[in-house]
C-alpha cells in the first residue's frame, strides 16, 4: 500500500506542484489585486507570483511530457509504416532528452555562477541562485520523463494515449450520445 503511493506520487508530483503553485500564485494575486482596491499594496506580490508561474510552467511542461500531452507533428506519417513513425519519434525524443540535459547543464552553471557571485531578487531580497534551480531540476526531470515515457512504450509496450484525443473522443461520444452532432 505505502509503495504503491509512493509510486503514485512520484508518477505525478509534477501535477502536485502545479497545483500547489497554480493555487499559490492566484492567490497572491487576488491578494494584491484586492489590497489596491483599498489603497494598500505590497511590493513583494508580484515578484512573487512572477516566479511561482515561472516554476509552474517548467514543471506543467515535465508533466505534459510523461503524459505525451506536447504537440508533435506527426501528420507526415499517416501513410507511414509503423516502424518508421516510431524510428523517427524515438530519433526526436533522443535529441530532445539531449536539449534537455543542455539545458539542465547550463541552468546549473547560471545557479553556480549565482552561487559565487549573488544577485538579490529587488522586492524580496532572494537569492537568484535558488529561484534559478528551476533550470537545472525541470529540464532534468524532463529528461528523465522522456526516457521514462519511451521504456513505457517500447520495452513494456504500454500505449500511453493523448489526452488530447481521450478528450476530443469523449466530446464526440458525448455530442452523439445528445444527438447534437451526425456521424462522418
Amino acid at each position: 500500500m505505502f509503495k504503491k503511493a509512493v509510486k503514485a506520487f512520484l508518477d505525478h508530483f509534477e501535477s502536485y506542484l502545479c497545483q500547489a503553485l497554480l493555487v499559490f500564485f492566484v492567490l497572491v494575486i487576488f491578494l494584491q489585486i484586492v489590497l489596491r482596491q483599498i489603497n494598500m499594496s505590497l511590493s513583494w506580490t508580484e515578484e512573487v507570483a512572477r516566479f511561482a508561474f515561472i516554476w509552474f510552467i517548467l514543471f506543467g511542461a515535465c508533466y505534459a511530457t510523461r503524459l505525451c500531452a506536447l504537440n508533435r507533428v506527426t501528420v507526415q506519417f499517416l501513410k507511414a509504416p509503423q516502424w518508421v513513425t516510431n524510428t523517427f519519434l524515438f530519433v526526436s525524443d533522443v535529441i530532445w532528452i539531449i536539449f534537455s540535459l543542455v539545458m539542465a547543464y547550463y541552468g546549473y552553471l547560471a545557479v553556480l555562477d549565482l552561487r559565487e557571485f549573488p544577485y538579490y531578487t529587488p522586492a524580496l531580497d532572494w537569492d537568484l541562485g535558488y529561484v534559478y534551480l528551476v533550470f537545472p531540476l525541470s529540464f532534468t526531470l524532463m529528461a528523465i520523463r522522456i526516457i521514462q515515457v519511451n521504456v513505457m512504450k517500447y520495452i513494456f509496450k504500454i500505449d500511453i494515449a493523448d489526452p488530447d484525443q481521450e478528450a476530443m473522443e469523449e466530446s464526440k461520444k458525448a455530442l452523439k450520445d445528445s444527438g447534437e452532432v451526425e456521424e462522418c
